[in-house]
């Protein structure tokens, strides 16, 4: 049958599409079946050889209906069910064709346009581009096609592309300071147009998620919720809730982020962005450089410093007058639609009623006091979520009533109807808040309190880890002396080197100001200074820092579940009964003058919740918008003349957005659905690719190149004994039904690199590490029981009856380890020894479920410690396969 009008019919799934977007979906769609019959083809092959036995049965099987989606009521949606394959697919937007057939205009060609984004993208200045045109005028092969002159053309053509998306707008705030009018420039894109421009983008629209949801996964027993993106978790829920009870009544969650970046080396000149993002799209594009993703919607004014006037209440406010003012402007377009919503043609052709609505607040601690319009550091209750007293914020066992908008704005209104100025100050000293008008307050279902939220990055990594708790360790291991100084940096430059960690040859006498950098020292701090810090307040504090790594792991998990989210809970309960044992191990000392009552201690009381309100921490975090930062100090070294920077600032970032609008529209129409990627035809599908080839070598070869590693002694008999049995094993038949000898000529393949794919446990996606064959360690399952450690030694291949094997010399790490030391219960280490070399055994490659990092006990040769917080999934794993060592 003929598929309708203006439809084509899909060759790959079978569905009629419309012709408008047919080559995407061809494309997409021709490349998940090929995907997905490798991997039927792929799990067959396994089952046949009993392979998938070896991967541990964290979760048991479930129905094949694994997901359970229960949709807000107002959405009128039944709830449903489907296997994780189709909820995975269902979260990947299938992207339709371009706008138009010449999206390069008001460039005359599309050279043109791709010579200008090429200046604009590599911030070529005015004198650099003027030569590049000049170059390209001379030495085009195609004159006709490209017709730009000079920059002052260019200039004329980004300023007609500039209506592509919603531009800066120019605006002036005046603010009275000691009876004197202070008047600062404001720039900011109108927040309800640019939402516009994404919600009625055609590219987008199947990326809007407009229902909240309550996302569970079936674990073998029950269905457990899960929460990743922000429509999973409780706030947006909340928000649908708030909308009138109709379909057509949809949330826009908005997530919004404002720091200063310094652009010039002494800090002089600075810049002060707001990036926004809108969180009804998946994060993949959220987080990213393409056009949906965050983007600077305007740009704050700075109050400068007065010497005089710094620290004065009076001036304190003025300077948060005049931010809440400004920022007025750019969020003045939302007023009218979050209170009665807005009427909108989407870019899928239906109308929703669209109420826009602030979800989360991304900032710093100093941010968040302005954002929540608190007293900061010298008020009575310096967290702007919760009114914990300033001298309580080390217990995170008790719990205080939460801030609310509403209540603020009460007690501001309440201050202003006391009769002198003494007693208006003191209502808003005893609630911790200034005599300011919060912008927030006026945008509907937005409270600043609840939307300001836990920042890892300030908190964790620069802030309770950075500034304390490293602190405190390198006093201690000063105090111990040179010997202890130079025997941690030598035992940190020996730490294993790991793919996305970082490594550091010293560390006792640099300063790190790089969250990142901070976030790696403390991972590898834990099994570097454990031999040092061996008094009874060391190893508290080495205790503190175990279970500090424990939250901040659990913290990075791109998918929580109500279990992890509980079990982090439980573990802020263990930090905190661990820091009071070491704040009274430290009374009477040099370290019990220490002062723990800080807001970066205390917001990890918060955390939890953010993660249930708001989805994974990445949704909420400052680090991707922090990153934005870079882009524009080069904008400023680059393109500005250093003077009055802001407007200069403000045209380069819109014109790099209109170049990336533009340039998604134009691959759009460059797109071949027959296109599919080489690696999507090649053979079959594995668990594990081997490569990085070396020549083959005979078994005397081999034997006599390593004769002076006993792992290596009588490899062609041991190997000989091992394939004789594990062929059978596996459905292979023996040539000629024999056992396998092989002679001395014989040869095998050796390789140094391998590839381990397995699914995250913390990520939910597919992942892969990369090993290579050297001193490092790495997990895999022997055949007839649970997952254990060894180290891979030497990875080859060998043709058995015509058909090649991958294998691989391990050394097992599963000696015995003798009764657990209290050291080792107290910071939950997980300890493994190596058997002799002489005990080296085979397996195949397929069975090694991931690389695991392990690091050597410096002061016990042969003895390792498992590095169970190098990432999420290697600590799950562990408390599953092991939970006896985690006191669970």
């Amino acid at each position: 049958m003929a598929p309708p009008l203006g439809m084509k019919t899909c060759p790959h799934c079978g569905t009629n599409k419309k012709t408008k977007g047919f080559a995407s979906h061809g494309s997409a769609c021709r490349a998940s079946k090929i995907s997905k019959n490798k991997n039927t083809a792929f799990v067959a092959q396994l089952e046949s050889q009993q392979i998938l036995q070896f991967e541990p049965q964290l979760n048991g099987p479930g129905p094949v209906e694994e997901i359970k989606r229960i949709f807000h009521p107002h959405s009128k949606k039944a709830p449903k069910f489907e296997s994780f394959s189709e909820y995975v697919a269902s979260n990947i937007a299938e992207q339709p064709g371009p706008i138009d057939d010449r999206p390069w205009k008001p460039f005359r060609s599309r050279l043109d346009f791709e010579v200008a984004e090429f200046c604009e993208n590599n911030m070529l200045n005015r004198d650099s581009t003027e030569i590049l045109i000049s170059l390209i005028r001379r030495c085009a092969s195609s004159p006709d096609e490209f017709t730009l002159s000079d920059q002052r053309e260019l200039d004329e053509l980004w300023e007609l592309a500039s209506h592509k998306c919603t531009p800066f707008e120019k605006g002036q705030i005046t603010v009275q300071y000691k009876k004197e009018d202070k008047v600062f420039d404001t720039y900011t894109r109108p927040m309800w147009d640019w939402v516009r421009d994404l919600v009625q983008d055609p590219r987008l629209a199947s990326c809007f998620v407009w229902d909240a949801e309550k996302v569970h996964k079936y674990d073998g027993d029950s269905y457990i919720r899960f929460y990743h993106e922000p429509w999973t978790a409780d706030a947006f829920w909340a928000a649908q809730s708030a909308l009138p009870d109709d379909p057509a009544a949809k949330p826009v969650c908005l997530v919004i982020y404002a720091d200063k970046s310094k652009l010039s080396s002494f800090g002089t000149q600075k810049a002060y962005s707001v990036v926004a993002r809108v969180a009804n799209i998946p994060i993949a594009i959220r987080n990213s450089t393409r056009f949906g993703g965050g983007q600077v919607v305007g740009h704050q004014p700075i109050v400068k410093d007065d010497p005089q006037e710094n620290g004065k209440p009076a001036f304190s406010n003025f300077k948060n007058i005049v931010w809440h003012t400004a920022f007025y402007k750019l969020l003045e377009s939302l007023v009218h639609p979050s209170k009665v919503g807005d009427w909108t043609h989407c870019g899928d052709g239906i109308i929703r009623w669209l109420w826009p609505l602030i979800l989360i607040l991304a900032a710093d601690y100093e941010e968040a006091c302005v954002m929540a319009l608190i007293r900061g550091l010298q008020g009575l209750y310096p967290c702007p979520i919760c009114f914990v007293p300033w001298n309580e914020q080390s217990d995170l066992l008790a719990d205080h009533p939460l801030r609310t908008g509403h209540e603020s704005q009460e007690i501001v209104e309440e201050a202003r109807a006391m009769r002198t100025a003494a007693e208006r100050d003191q209502h808003l000293k005893d609630n911790g808040l200034r005599d300011v008008d919060n912008v927030f307050w006026k945008i509907g279902n937005t409270d600043p309190h609840s939307a300001i939220s836990y920042d890892p990055l300030h908190a964790d990594d620069g802030g309770f880890w950075g500034d304390h708790i490293f602190a405190q360790i390198k006093a201690r291991v000063t105090e111990l002396g040179r010997e202890a100084i130079v025997k941690i940096d030598t035992q940190m430059s020996k730490f294993p080197r790991w793919r996305n960690l970082n490594h550091f040859d010293t560390i006792m006498n640099v300063s790190f100001n790089d969250g990142s950098k901070h976030e790696d020292i403390a991972k590898e701090m834990l099994f570097v200074a454990h031999n040092i810090l061996v008094d009874e307040p060391g190893l508290l504090l080495l205790q503190a820092l175990r279970s500090y790594l424990e939250i901040r792991t659990s913290i990075g998990f791109e998918v929580h579940t109500s279990d992890t989210i509980a079990a982090g809970r439980r573990e802020i309960l263990t930090l905190d009964t661990v820091m009071k044992k070491y704040i009274e191990a430290c009374a009477g000392t040099d370290y019990g003058e220490k002062n723990w009552n800080f807001p970066k201690f205390h917001a990890r009381k918060h955390v939890f919740d953010d993660i249930a309100n708001k989805g994974a921490s990445r949704n909420f975090g400052t680090k991707t918008s922090e990153s934005m930062h870079g882009a524009i100090r080069k904008t400023y070294q680059r393109l500005t003349n250093f003077k009055d920077v802001t407007p200069q600032l403000v045209k380069h970032d819109h014109r790099r957005t209109v170049a990336t609008f533009i340039r998604e529209q134009i691959e759009a129409l460059d797109e071949d659905p027959d296109d599919i990627p080489a690696d999507l035809e090649g053979s079959l599908l594995s668990n594990v690719d081997i490569g990085s080839r070396r020549d083959p070598i005979s078994f005397s070869t081999l034997e006599k190149n390593m004769a002076h590693d006993r792992a290596f002694d009588r490899f062609r008999v041991k190997f000989g004994d091992f394939i004789s049995d594990f062929l059978p094993a596996f459905g292979y038949d023996l040539p000629d039904g024999k056992r396998l000898r092989f002679e001395g000529n014989d040869m095998v393949v050796p390789y140094q690199f391998l590839q381990v794919h397995y699914e995250s446990l913390s990520t939910w996606k597919s992942t892969a590490d990369y090993l290579r064959c050297n001193p490092r360690f790495h997990g895999h399952p022997r055949y007839d029981y649970r997952p254990f450690f060894a180290q891979l030694i030497y990875p080859f291949s060998r043709s058995v009856g015509g058909k090649s094997h991958d294998f691989a010399l391990v050394l097992p790490l599963d000696a015995p380890t003798g009764r657990r030391s209290r050291k080792d219960k107290a910071l939950r280490f997980h300890r493994v020894v190596a058997k002799p070399r002489k005990n080296s055994e085979f397996i195949s490659v397929h069975s090694i479920i991931r690389g695991v990092l392990i690091a050597p006990d410096f002061d016990k040769p042969g003895e390792f410690i498992v590095v169970d917080i190098a990432d999420g999934d290697i600590s799950l794993r562990l408390k599953s396969l092991y939970p006896e060592l985690h006191g669970e």
